[in-house]
Protein backbone atom coordinates (compact mmCIF):
# COMPACT_ATOMS: atom_id res chain seq x y z
CA UNK A 1 0.00 0.00 0.00
CA UNK A 2 1.21 2.97 -0.78
CA UNK A 3 1.84 6.35 1.12
CA UNK A 4 -0.92 7.90 -0.73
CA UNK A 5 -3.46 5.25 0.01
CA UNK A 6 -2.54 5.34 3.42
CA UNK A 7 -3.13 8.88 4.00
CA UNK A 8 -6.40 8.73 2.04
CA UNK A 9 -7.78 5.43 4.37
CA UNK A 10 -6.63 7.32 7.41
CA UNK A 11 -8.64 10.53 6.28
CA UNK A 12 -11.57 8.54 5.14
CA UNK A 13 -11.39 6.33 8.48
CA UNK A 14 -11.59 10.20 10.25
CA UNK A 15 -14.38 11.68 8.93
CA UNK A 16 -16.37 8.35 9.35
CA UNK A 17 -15.45 8.51 13.06
CA UNK A 18 -16.57 12.46 12.98
CA UNK A 19 -19.95 11.55 11.46
CA UNK A 20 -20.58 8.58 14.60
CA UNK A 21 -19.29 11.29 17.16
CA UNK A 22 -21.93 13.73 15.94
CA UNK A 23 -24.63 11.47 15.71
CA UNK A 24 -24.47 10.00 19.62
CA UNK A 25 -26.98 9.59 20.99
CA UNK A 26 -29.68 8.36 18.20
CA UNK A 27 -31.34 11.77 19.13
CA UNK A 28 -28.93 13.72 17.49
CA UNK A 29 -28.74 10.73 14.48
CA UNK A 30 -32.25 12.38 13.59
CA UNK A 31 -30.70 16.11 14.18
CA UNK A 32 -28.22 15.24 11.34
CA UNK A 33 -31.06 13.76 9.02
CA UNK A 34 -32.96 16.50 9.51
CA UNK A 35 -29.75 18.83 9.03
CA UNK A 36 -29.54 17.49 5.17
CA UNK A 37 -33.07 17.30 4.40
CA UNK A 38 -34.01 21.04 5.82
CA UNK A 39 -34.91 23.26 3.03
CA UNK A 40 -35.57 27.25 3.40
CA UNK A 41 -39.23 28.00 4.10
CA UNK A 42 -42.07 30.85 3.36
CA UNK A 43 -45.02 31.53 5.18
CA UNK A 44 -47.31 29.80 2.25
CA UNK A 45 -45.46 26.61 2.60
CA UNK A 46 -48.04 26.36 5.43
CA UNK A 47 -51.12 27.58 4.11
CA UNK A 48 -51.58 25.89 0.51
CA UNK A 49 -54.71 23.55 0.27
CA UNK A 50 -54.92 20.62 -1.99
CA UNK A 51 -55.26 20.24 -4.58
CA UNK A 52 -52.80 22.96 -5.55
CA UNK A 53 -49.75 21.37 -3.40
CA UNK A 54 -46.87 23.33 -3.61
CA UNK A 55 -43.54 22.34 -6.17
CA UNK A 56 -41.41 19.96 -4.53
CA UNK A 57 -44.13 18.71 -2.10
CA UNK A 58 -44.00 14.67 -3.11
CA UNK A 59 -47.53 13.78 -3.12
CA UNK A 60 -48.29 9.89 -3.18
CA UNK A 61 -49.05 8.67 -6.14
CA UNK A 62 -49.07 5.45 -5.96
CA UNK A 63 -52.21 3.04 -6.11
CA UNK A 64 -53.05 1.90 -2.54
CA UNK A 65 -52.00 -1.20 -1.39
CA UNK A 66 -54.88 -3.95 -1.13
CA UNK A 67 -54.48 -4.88 2.31
CA UNK A 68 -54.73 -1.06 3.13
CA UNK A 69 -57.50 -0.50 1.27
CA UNK A 70 -59.08 -3.94 2.93
CA UNK A 71 -58.75 -2.42 6.51
CA UNK A 72 -60.24 0.97 5.43
CA UNK A 73 -62.98 -0.75 4.17
CA UNK A 74 -63.09 -3.18 7.54
CA UNK A 75 -63.43 -0.19 10.13
CA UNK A 76 -66.59 1.40 8.11
CA UNK A 77 -64.50 3.97 6.64
CA UNK A 78 -66.35 3.95 3.47
CA UNK A 79 -69.65 4.10 4.90
CA UNK A 80 -69.14 7.40 6.25
CA UNK A 81 -69.71 10.73 4.95
CA UNK A 82 -66.97 13.65 5.39
CA UNK A 83 -63.06 13.65 5.36
CA UNK A 84 -63.15 15.00 9.08
CA UNK A 85 -65.23 11.47 10.24
CA UNK A 86 -63.32 9.15 8.12
CA UNK A 87 -60.17 10.15 9.81
CA UNK A 88 -61.44 10.13 13.27
CA UNK A 89 -62.46 6.58 12.91
CA UNK A 90 -58.85 5.89 11.09
CA UNK A 91 -57.01 7.28 14.17
CA UNK A 92 -59.55 5.90 16.61
CA UNK A 93 -58.33 2.24 14.91
CA UNK A 94 -55.19 2.52 15.34
CA UNK A 95 -55.14 3.68 18.88
CA UNK A 96 -57.22 1.23 19.87
CA UNK A 97 -54.94 -1.65 20.98
CA UNK A 98 -52.03 0.89 21.15
CA UNK A 99 -49.84 -0.09 24.33
CA UNK A 100 -46.31 2.02 23.58
CA UNK A 101 -44.12 -1.18 23.67
CA UNK A 102 -41.23 0.17 21.77
CA UNK A 103 -40.48 1.37 18.29
CA UNK A 104 -41.30 -0.14 14.98
CA UNK A 105 -39.83 0.83 11.73
CA UNK A 106 -40.50 -0.64 8.92
CA UNK A 107 -42.87 -0.74 5.72
CA UNK A 108 -46.30 0.62 6.93
CA UNK A 109 -48.61 -3.14 6.49
CA UNK A 110 -45.64 -4.62 8.59
CA UNK A 111 -45.59 -1.30 11.14
CA UNK A 112 -49.83 -1.45 11.08
CA UNK A 113 -49.69 -5.29 12.03
CA UNK A 114 -47.39 -4.11 14.90
CA UNK A 115 -49.15 -1.06 15.84
CA UNK A 116 -52.05 -3.45 16.23
CA UNK A 117 -49.92 -5.35 18.53
CA UNK A 118 -49.26 -2.76 20.59
CA UNK A 119 -45.84 -1.75 19.48
CA UNK A 120 -45.46 1.76 18.08
CA UNK A 121 -44.23 5.11 18.92
CA UNK A 122 -45.81 8.26 17.62
CA UNK A 123 -43.70 8.49 14.29
CA UNK A 124 -45.11 4.43 13.20
CA UNK A 125 -48.69 5.80 14.01
CA UNK A 126 -48.13 9.13 11.82
CA UNK A 127 -46.81 6.86 8.90
CA UNK A 128 -49.39 4.26 9.19
CA UNK A 129 -52.31 6.85 9.06
CA UNK A 130 -50.46 8.96 5.88
CA UNK A 131 -51.09 5.54 4.26
CA UNK A 132 -54.42 4.55 5.35
CA UNK A 133 -56.24 8.16 5.00
CA UNK A 134 -54.30 7.99 1.39
CA UNK A 135 -56.39 4.19 0.81
CA UNK A 136 -59.23 6.93 2.12
CA UNK A 137 -58.73 9.18 -0.48
CA UNK A 138 -58.08 11.79 2.15
CA UNK A 139 -54.98 14.29 1.89
CA UNK A 140 -52.66 14.16 4.92
CA UNK A 141 -49.50 15.76 5.79
CA UNK A 142 -46.82 15.19 9.29
CA UNK A 143 -46.00 18.10 11.28
CA UNK A 144 -43.21 17.42 13.97
CA UNK A 145 -41.70 19.57 16.71
CA UNK A 146 -39.09 18.77 19.17
CA UNK A 147 -37.03 19.96 22.43
CA UNK A 148 -33.81 20.13 21.28
CA UNK A 149 -33.28 22.23 18.26
CA UNK A 150 -34.47 19.87 15.70
CA UNK A 151 -33.30 16.92 16.90
CA UNK A 152 -34.52 13.47 17.51
CA UNK A 153 -36.62 14.27 21.00
CA UNK A 154 -39.60 15.47 20.10
CA UNK A 155 -43.09 14.13 18.90
CA UNK A 156 -44.89 13.87 15.37
CA UNK A 157 -48.81 14.78 14.63
CA UNK A 158 -50.84 14.38 11.18
CA UNK A 159 -52.88 17.03 9.91
CA UNK A 160 -55.88 16.25 7.50
CA UNK A 161 -57.42 18.48 4.94
CA UNK A 162 -61.18 18.46 5.36
CA UNK A 163 -62.32 19.86 1.65
CA UNK A 164 -66.14 20.45 3.89
CA UNK A 165 -64.41 22.62 6.12
CA UNK A 166 -61.81 24.15 3.47
CA UNK A 167 -59.22 23.71 6.39
CA UNK A 168 -56.44 22.03 7.55
CA UNK A 169 -57.62 19.89 10.63
CA UNK A 170 -54.41 18.12 13.48
CA UNK A 171 -54.73 15.20 14.68
CA UNK A 172 -52.62 13.54 17.39
CA UNK A 173 -52.82 10.14 16.37
CA UNK A 174 -50.49 8.25 19.01
CA UNK A 175 -51.94 10.53 21.68
CA UNK A 176 -55.63 9.34 20.72
CA UNK A 177 -56.68 12.70 20.83
CA UNK A 178 -57.77 15.99 18.65
CA UNK A 179 -58.07 20.19 19.43
CA UNK A 180 -61.31 22.22 19.37
CA UNK A 181 -62.40 25.46 19.86
CA UNK A 182 -63.81 26.28 23.59
CA UNK A 183 -66.18 28.20 21.99
CA UNK A 184 -67.35 26.51 18.99
CA UNK A 185 -66.15 23.29 19.24
CA UNK A 186 -65.29 23.28 15.69
CA UNK A 187 -61.45 21.25 15.31
CA UNK A 188 -58.00 23.29 14.82
CA UNK A 189 -55.33 22.62 12.63
CA UNK A 190 -51.87 22.33 14.35
CA UNK A 191 -51.40 26.07 13.19
CA UNK A 192 -54.10 27.01 14.94
CA UNK A 193 -53.48 24.94 17.69
CA UNK A 194 -49.74 26.48 18.34
CA UNK A 195 -51.42 29.69 18.45
CA UNK A 196 -54.01 29.03 21.31
CA UNK A 197 -50.67 27.44 23.24
CA UNK A 198 -49.53 31.13 23.05
CA UNK A 199 -52.17 32.98 23.94
CA UNK A 200 -52.74 34.23 20.22
CA UNK A 201 -56.84 33.08 19.85
CA UNK A 202 -59.48 31.65 22.18
CA UNK A 203 -59.53 28.28 24.27
CA UNK A 204 -58.57 25.02 22.63
CA UNK A 205 -59.20 21.97 24.56
CA UNK A 206 -58.30 18.06 23.80
CA UNK A 207 -61.09 15.72 22.54
CA UNK A 208 -60.41 12.06 22.12
CA UNK A 209 -60.54 10.82 18.84
CA UNK A 210 -61.89 7.18 20.35
CA UNK A 211 -61.85 4.55 23.03
CA UNK A 212 -57.92 3.66 23.10
CA UNK A 213 -55.53 4.29 25.44
CA UNK A 214 -55.16 8.07 26.38
CA UNK A 215 -51.68 9.37 25.46
CA UNK A 216 -52.47 12.18 28.15
CA UNK A 217 -54.85 11.38 31.24
CA UNK A 218 -54.42 14.92 32.40
CA UNK A 219 -55.27 17.88 29.81
CA UNK A 220 -52.57 20.08 31.41
CA UNK A 221 -50.16 17.71 30.78
CA UNK A 222 -50.62 17.35 27.15
CA UNK A 223 -50.70 21.35 27.06
CA UNK A 224 -47.45 21.45 29.00
CA UNK A 225 -45.74 18.96 26.37
CA UNK A 226 -46.99 20.86 22.88
CA UNK A 227 -45.76 23.79 25.18
CA UNK A 228 -41.88 22.71 25.48
CA UNK A 229 -42.01 22.16 21.37
CA UNK A 230 -43.93 25.52 20.89
CA UNK A 231 -40.56 27.10 18.91
CA UNK A 232 -39.60 24.14 17.05
CA UNK A 233 -42.32 22.49 14.41
CA UNK A 234 -41.42 22.14 10.87
CA UNK A 235 -43.31 20.29 8.07
CA UNK A 236 -42.54 16.98 6.07
CA UNK A 237 -42.18 18.17 2.62
CA UNK A 238 -44.01 15.09 1.50
CA UNK A 239 -46.60 12.26 1.95
CA UNK A 240 -45.41 9.85 -0.09
CA UNK A 241 -45.20 7.15 2.18
CA UNK A 242 -45.65 3.58 0.50
CA UNK A 243 -44.09 5.11 -2.89
CA UNK A 244 -41.04 5.51 -0.81
CA UNK A 245 -41.05 1.99 0.38
CA UNK A 246 -42.04 0.75 -2.89
CA UNK A 247 -38.60 1.68 -4.59
CA UNK A 248 -36.80 -1.83 -5.03
CA UNK A 249 -33.64 -0.47 -3.11
CA UNK A 250 -35.56 0.84 0.13
CA UNK A 251 -37.40 -2.49 0.10
CA UNK A 252 -34.33 -4.48 -0.34
CA UNK A 253 -32.75 -2.84 2.06
CA UNK A 254 -35.11 -2.66 4.47
CA UNK A 255 -35.80 -6.33 4.74
CA UNK A 256 -31.78 -6.48 5.92
CA UNK A 257 -32.42 -3.62 8.48
CA UNK A 258 -34.81 -0.77 9.16
CA UNK A 259 -31.42 1.71 9.47
CA UNK A 260 -30.42 0.25 5.81
CA UNK A 261 -33.86 1.30 4.75
CA UNK A 262 -33.50 4.74 5.59
CA UNK A 263 -30.09 4.83 4.84
CA UNK A 264 -31.40 3.43 1.36
CA UNK A 265 -34.10 6.12 1.11
CA UNK A 266 -31.69 9.15 1.85
CA UNK A 267 -29.31 7.83 -0.78
CA UNK A 268 -31.73 7.94 -3.35
CA UNK A 269 -33.06 11.56 -2.60
CA UNK A 270 -36.95 9.19 -1.64
CA UNK A 271 -37.15 11.11 2.29
CA UNK A 272 -38.84 13.83 1.59
CA UNK A 273 -37.58 17.13 2.66
CA UNK A 274 -38.68 19.24 5.95
CA UNK A 275 -39.46 23.22 6.38
CA UNK A 276 -39.31 24.61 9.64
CA UNK A 277 -41.99 27.16 10.73
CA UNK A 278 -39.75 30.30 11.21
CA UNK A 279 -40.68 32.75 13.72
CA UNK A 280 -38.55 35.41 15.69
CA UNK A 281 -38.53 33.10 18.72
CA UNK A 282 -36.68 30.34 16.99
CA UNK A 283 -34.19 32.11 14.58
CA UNK A 284 -31.40 31.11 16.59
CA UNK A 285 -32.73 27.36 16.40
CA UNK A 286 -33.04 27.35 12.91
CA UNK A 287 -29.34 29.66 11.87
CA UNK A 288 -27.74 26.59 13.73
CA UNK A 289 -29.96 23.78 11.51
CA UNK A 290 -28.77 25.25 8.29
CA UNK A 291 -25.17 25.88 9.45
CA UNK A 292 -24.75 21.77 10.90
CA UNK A 293 -26.09 21.22 7.01
CA UNK A 294 -23.66 23.50 5.46
CA UNK A 295 -21.06 21.66 7.98
CA UNK A 296 -22.14 18.22 6.65
CA UNK A 297 -22.67 18.80 3.05
CA UNK A 298 -18.37 20.02 3.04
CA UNK A 299 -17.83 16.72 4.90
CA UNK A 300 -20.22 14.66 2.42
CA UNK A 301 -18.26 16.71 -0.51
CA UNK A 302 -14.74 16.16 0.94
CA UNK A 303 -15.64 12.17 1.97
CA UNK A 304 -16.45 11.74 -2.34
CA UNK A 305 -13.20 13.13 -3.31
CA UNK A 306 -11.15 11.48 -0.91
CA UNK A 307 -13.41 8.33 -2.38
CA UNK A 308 -12.62 9.43 -5.93
CA UNK A 309 -9.25 9.89 -5.35
CA UNK A 310 -8.37 6.30 -3.84
CA UNK A 311 -10.33 4.89 -6.19
CA UNK A 312 -7.36 6.50 -9.41
CA UNK A 313 -5.13 5.36 -6.51
CA UNK A 314 -5.87 1.81 -6.33
CA UNK A 315 -6.85 1.67 -10.41
CA UNK A 316 -3.21 2.90 -10.78
CA UNK A 317 -1.13 0.62 -8.22
CA UNK A 318 -3.52 -2.21 -10.01
CA UNK A 319 -2.09 -1.42 -13.24
CA UNK A 320 1.28 -1.59 -12.73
Amino acid sequence: MTVGITVNVIALAALLALMLWWGRPPTETTRLRNALRVQPSRGEDFTWHPPDFPPGFDVERLRPDEELRAIVSAIGVDAVQGDWEKSLLVAAHLAERAKTEGPIGGDPVTTYRAIRAGMGYCADFVKVFLVLAHAAGITARQWSFSFDGFGGHGHTVAEIFDRERGRWLLLDVFNNFHIVDAASGEPLGALEYRDALQGRRGLAQRRMNGPGRPGFVHEHKAVEYYLRGVDQWYLTWGNAVSSRYAHPLVRRAGRLSRVLGDLAANVIGAQPHIRIYETADNALAVRRIFALRSRLRLLLAVALLLVLTLAVQLAIVLAR
